[in-house]
């Protein structure tokens, strides 16, 4: 039988920490090593550097700089820790200003934003029998039908919150869901079908 430290340390051991840090102007290797030794404090998993972006007049995630490129590193962690810890981590020991330095969880929606896109050929709207939509049977959502089998659910579900409950359940016979008239009928303003 496992020890409780056993199941901690088995569990730790499976889930890696995955986090986008991106600094702003040129890392050179001696800095990438300084941040890679400062990681290994978290268990480094993996420490790539994943692109550097061409200089731009407004970087994305750094709206105080201006005419700069920025490195951006994948990171995987084995302990957990927060994006905002991890920054000041890194800004306090390779010795960055915190206006250079972003980590962001690639699952926030600013990063995923920033992934490219599968480009379509034309639009949605312009295939008119709409392939990419499933086929789907109107009576399972709308009609007559569809508002009896909702009756006659509504019915059995009440019928076992009262069995639940312990009051008296009237038997099948009673009363049932009531039948719709499935023909149409007559407008009660014009007269007509």
């Amino acid at each position: 039988m496992k020890t409780l430290k056993e199941y901690i340390t088995e569990s730790f051991n499976k889930r890696k920490y995955q986090f986008k840090l991106k600094i702003a102007g040129e890392v050179n290797e001696d800095q990438e090593k300084t941040i890679k030794s400062l990681l290994e404090k978290y268990g480094v998993d993996n420490f790539a550097k994943n692109s550097t972006t061409p200089i731009q007049s407004l970087p994305l995630d750094f709206p105080k700089l201006k005419n700069i490129d920025v490195s951006i590193y994948d990171v995987s962690l084995n302990y957990p820790t927060t994006p905002f810890e991890l920054r000041e981590y890194i800004c306090s020991g390779a010795k960055f200003h915190a206006d250079y330095v972003v980590v962001r969880n690639p699952a926030e929606p600013t990063e995923q934003y920033q992934q490219p896109v599968e480009e379509r050929k034309g639009a949605l709207l312009d295939d008119p029998n709409y392939k990419e939509a499933g086929k789907v049977k109107s009576e399972e959502y709308f009609g007559s039908k569809f508002n009896q089998n909702l009756l006659k659910e509504l019915a059995k579900d009440s019928k076992q919150r009262a069995k639940e409950r312990g009051e008296k359940v009237p038997t099948e016979g009673a009363k049932s869901a009531p039948e719709f008239d499935t023909a149409p009928s007559t407008s009660p303003i014009s007269g007509k079908k």
